[in-house]
């Protein structure tokens, strides 16, 4: 379907559904019961055989009946598993329907299992129930793809009974064509572990077989052997994906990321050192204090240190950590395989930057950095520190990305250093937070794209919370008030000044565009360990909103400290997440109030304006990802021009001339922008190589740009209109 710019539904004509849903039913976990060192539901870590099964299970009623070309092609455009993490009591809420009628569902509890038995006799049609109940349903060992074949046979037989017009006989010829998945064997050696599993079962998902197997060890001290079986099965990823080449569907669909790298992390408070006590099980503190201190891919220490993790509170502890890190992984691989994305995992040792808080400190401190080179040094040691624990080859890996990265981590590796760029300007990226553990679930599950108009940004909504004697209160307006003068028929914008928390929810719910920006102060309290936005005199927290507040797919957040990589998980951009948007533009740090006025007028700007001219003028369709990649990469190039202009090396009007022809390298996805940029830059000021590199340095980490996160799932959030859509 399509989205206009009310945010109205047009209607395709009628296709008979296709898509398979699969749904893990969870018990009604309390908050209070996830798991202590990431925040998962105690059902869910049981549900790791689900996870497990829905990867062998075909993705709709075409994916088995296809040529390996055909599903890797499918593959890369999202054409995955639907597969959703329900609690029960919201499970029992839906109901089977011919819109959507093939349903594979997971119990693992005899809760679960008795009210799924009573809700599945008042449905309409069938499912499949798989369960590790032993009432006669069909047990995990048991199930195949087979099952699921015969349960869309009996489905589309109830479905005929009831509509005649029902295609039947067609349903039946493409599941005859369904066969279990068979390619090559891969000049590939496998290597289970959770740091390969993502790569692996991508491929064996497609029907691959590896030229043997065996345990992944690496000797203390050199963990070589993961970073080279990482590498490797990243690799043999990517040569399935240059195989792909052009094919039809890319007229109307977009590849999603084609990178995944995780950083399993820990909650703030659990990464804290825990006084010991004498009423404690034997072995419990220090074990945490091993988990804790972890910075490789396996644990490893002294023998007198690790011993205290064979006691039975040490055994139960490990045994946690190896559940939540499993389920992670398990989760991460259905990304990965459903959008053919080589995945790269981090070592923990990524999340253990003391010198983050150098440059936090320094940043939050309103220190000048004018004058000094502080902030250049503090930065590029955080991102050394970064840089310490990711090797070349993997780095190398995530360089390599075509169309975008996506991070599930807590750790700021936006700020990894690609040569003399960060990750998040290089590339396209957006992230997925590791914590709290639910949430991370729940977004790397989405899977259903978003399809908007261009027209769906002519309108943003503004809402300001600033006080009337607020001195920046107005930079926002002033700023989105220039450029809609120089576009006024493609961008307007609604601006709403709120006081507090009930005109917040009252100005967001009443809004029915694509996108809004909020305009105020953010903060993120060590002490209290939740982040605020700053609604008149209140401090209001998002996570609180949840269930009342509405927001837009795409929240821009004008204010500071909106993500904080030092703080607590509980961030007001990530609460935007838990209420429902698609896309969250966050903040690590404090930002300048009238650069981030302009960043967000020209975000608006390319949302209307640049979205406009690809789709009606290139005739293809832009994610949202790329809307904002580009934006942050403009907003770099724009800052690194100031600069030149401000040295005196360049005038105005060769400046502006510069920009404009720079900035064309970023608006037509030049895959050089950069190397050709930088020649340009040295051809119009004199500047020898070394001089522009300390530069483009200072620039990085003195600026804004690398204070923006993008948080959520941008790549879903698909920019067209029905002459593209339509055009295969």
């Amino acid at each position: 379907m399509l989205i206009d710019s009310n945010m109205g539904v047009e209607e395709k004509p009628q296709n008979w559904p296709s898509m398979i849903r699969y749904v893990v039913v969870l018990d009604d976990d309390s908050l209070e019961d996830a798991s202590v060192f990431q925040g998962l539901s105690p059902s869910m870590l049981d549900m790791e055989w689900a996870l497990r099964s829905i990867s062998e299970m075909p993705t709709d009623i075409f994916d088995f009946g296809l040529p390996l070309g055909a599903r890797k092609a499918r593959r890369i455009v999202g054409k995955g598993w639907s597969w959703t993490p329900l609690a029960i009591s919201s499970f029992l809420e839906l109901r089977v329907s011919p819109d959507d009628p093939y349903w594979v569902v997971y119990s693992g509890s005899a809760t679960t299992f008795g009210a799924l038995d009573d809700w599945e006799s008042h449905q309409a049609l069938p499912i499949l129930h798989i369960s590790t109940d032993d009432a006669g349903r069909l047990a995990p060992e048991k199930a195949r793809w087979t099952h699921v074949r015969d349960q869309v046979r009996r489905v589309a037989a109830k479905l005929h009974e009831h509509a005649q017009q029902f295609p039947v006989a067609e349903l039946r010829k493409t599941l005859k064509a369904w066969r279990k998945p068979t390619a090559g064997r891969l000049d590939l050696v496998a290597k289970p572990h959770n740091c390969t599993i993502p790569n692996l079962v991508t491929l064996r998902a497609l029907g691959f077989s590896f030229s043997g197997e065996e345990p992944l060890k690496s000797p203390p001290g050199d963990e070589r052997p993961h970073i080279n079986a990482i590498a490797e099965s990243a690799n043999a990823v990517i040569a399935e994906q240059d195989t792909i080449g052009l094919f039809p569907a890319l007229l109307s669909h977009y590849p999603r990321p084609d990178r995944i790298v995780i950083a399993p992390s820990l909650y703030a408070h659990a990464r804290q050192r825990v006084r010991p006590s004498a009423e404690a099980p034997e072995g419990l503190f220090e074990t945490i204090r091993v988990i804790q201190r972890q910075k490789g891919y396996t644990y490893s220490g002294p023998g007198p240190a690790m011993l205290p993790t064979m006691s039975p509170a040490g055994r139960y502890i490990m045994g946690l950590r190896a559940r939540e890190l499993n389920v992670q992984t398990l989760a991460v691989t259905l990304r990965a395989a459903s959008t053919l994305a080589a995945t790269v995992r981090l070592p923990n040792g990524v999340n253990l930057s003391s010198e983050l808080s150098d440059f936090t400190g320094h940043v939050r401190g309103g220190r000048s950095t004018g004058g000094n080179n502080k902030a250049e040094r503090v930065f590029r040691n955080v991102q050394n520190s970064l840089r310490k624990h990711t090797s070349q080859a993997l780095l190398d890996v995530v360089a390599s990305s075509k169309t975008g990265v996506k991070l599930v981590a807590d750790a700021p590796l936006e700020w990894l250093p690609l040569e003399d760029l960060p990750l998040g300007i290089a590339l396209d990226v957006s992230r997925i937070p590791a914590t709290p553990g639910n949430l991370m679930m729940t977004q790397l599950m989405r899977s259903e794209t978003l399809f908007l108009r261009p027209k769906a940004f002519e309108e943003v909504l503004v809402v300001s919370s600033f006080s009337p004697s607020d001195p920046i209160r107005n930079d926002v307006r002033v700023a989105m008030e220039t450029f809609t003068k120089t576009a006024a028929d493609r961008l307007d914008f609604r601006q709403v000044t709120v006081n507090s928390r009930e005109q917040f929810v009252e100005a967001v719910n009443s809004f029915h565009g694509a996108m809004m920006i909020f305009d105020g102060h953010g903060s993120h309290e060590r002490n209290s360990g939740a982040g605020f936005l700053h609604i008149g005199k209140e401090k209001v927290d998002i996570w609180e909103l949840r269930g009342t507040l509405r927001p837009p797919p795409v929240v821009v957040l004008s204010a500071c400290d909106t993500h904080s990589p030092d703080r607590t998980h509980a961030t007001a951009g990530a609460g935007f997440l838990t209420c429902g948007a698609t896309s969250v533009v966050g903040t690590f740090l404090p930002v300048r109030s009238k650069s981030a006025a302009l960043f967000a007028a020209r975000l608006s700007m390319r949302a209307a304006w640049y979205t406009h001219a690809v789709v009606h003028g290139s005739k293809r369709p832009i994610l949202w990802s790329e809307v904002v990649g580009s934006m942050l990469r403009l907003d770099f190039l724009s800052d690194l021009i100031g600069r030149l202009e401000g040295k005196k090396l360049l005038s105005l009007q060769p400046a502006m001339d510069l920009r404009t022809e720079i900035n064309m390298f970023v608006h037509t996805r030049d895959p050089d922008w950069w190397a050709k940029s930088k020649a340009r830059l040295i051809q119009a000021t004199g500047l020898d190589a070394d001089q522009l590199a300390r530069l483009i340095s200072k620039t990085i980490a003195e600026g804004d740009c690398v204070r923006y996160t993008h948080l959520g799932n941008p790549e879903l959030l698909c920019i067209t209109d029905n002459d593209v859509l339509n055009a295969v």
